[in-house]
């Protein structure tokens, strides 16, 4: 379908993010066009010159005030998932000891609660779901987890 008075409404950084915004506009209701960096104007021996040929999102006029509520939500959204790298990123590492050599094994703390090996020996290490080690295995009062009875 064609833009009636088309107005650019968003800046990317990139050609996806471009795509990947205009994707957002639609989803929101709101009929969106990325238009692609492909020319190689701006480009010299250290990258991009910035600001020009730039990737953009492009909506109709009438859509404008929709598209602007769409983008400070992307915006407040994108900015929330930054903080929360930023909050992983600064968690302690976490420290296992490996029950086959004895030694100490550091994971990142974005994998706690995965299995990961031993850098030492190979085995395979339970990066703890919490701090105290706390099993993720349900407990029944019966073996085989207390299915029906009869």
């Amino acid at each position: 379908m064609e833009l009636k008075e088309p107005i650019a409404v968003y800046n990317a950084a990139t050609n996806v993010e471009a795509h990947v915004v205009a994707m957002f506009l639609v989803e929101g209701g709101v009929e969106a066009f990325a238009t692609e960096d492909l020319s190689l104007v701006g480009l010299w021996m250290f990258g991009t010159l910035p600001e020009i040929h730039k990737p953009q999102v492009w909506v109709s006029a009438a859509d404008q005030e929709r598209a602007a509520q769409l983008l400070q939500d992307y915006e407040r959204q994108a900015a929330e998932r930054m903080q929360t790298a930023q909050e992983d990123a600064s968690l302690e590492p976490i420290e296992v000891v490996c029950e086959e050599c004895g030694q100490t094994a550091s994971f990142p703390a974005e994998q706690r609660g995965s299995v990961q090996y031993c850098p030492h020996c190979a085995a395979h290490l339970d990066v703890e779901s919490s701090a105290d080690g706390e099993s993720f295995w349900l407990e029944t009062d019966e073996p085989g987890g207390g299915g029906a009875e009869g």
